[in-house]
């Protein structure tokens, strides 16, 4: 009877370091996907940047001393804008993805044998 018992302990220990490697590859492959959104959103934020730059310096180069009435800058400003946000959704993603995987993993540590 006890040999039975550790077998049945034993399998439902193996049972539960499964479902957390399961659920840690889960987390692991959602961050990576949610990573290459990030890069992307970064190098395109670091275009518009980039472009609003250049607007800038055009402007100033003209001798244009009041760059926010123009509304190349405003909008280019606006692009800028969409382009942060894009990022910052991708970083709050993340975010919702880890404190997903720790109540999922909290759960399954408090699973009991039942």
């Amino acid at each position: 009877m006890e040999a039975a018992d550790i077998a049945e302990k034993l399998r439902l220990l193996i049972v539960k370091w499964i479902k957390l490697f399961c659920l840690w590859l889960l987390k692991f492959a959602k961050i990576r996907v949610q990573k290459c959104k990030l890069h992307k959103a970064e190098r395109n934020l670091d275009r518009r940047k980039s472009r609003l730059g250049a607007e800038f310096y055009s402007l100033y180069s003209q001798g244009e001393t009041e760059f926010l009435k123009s509304l190349v800058i405003l909008q280019q400003l606006k692009i800028v804008q969409e382009a942060e946000l894009q990022k910052s959704t991708v970083l709050d993603r993340i975010t919702a993805i880890e404190e997903e995987y720790r109540i999922r993993k909290q759960a399954i540590a408090n699973e009991s044998g039942h």
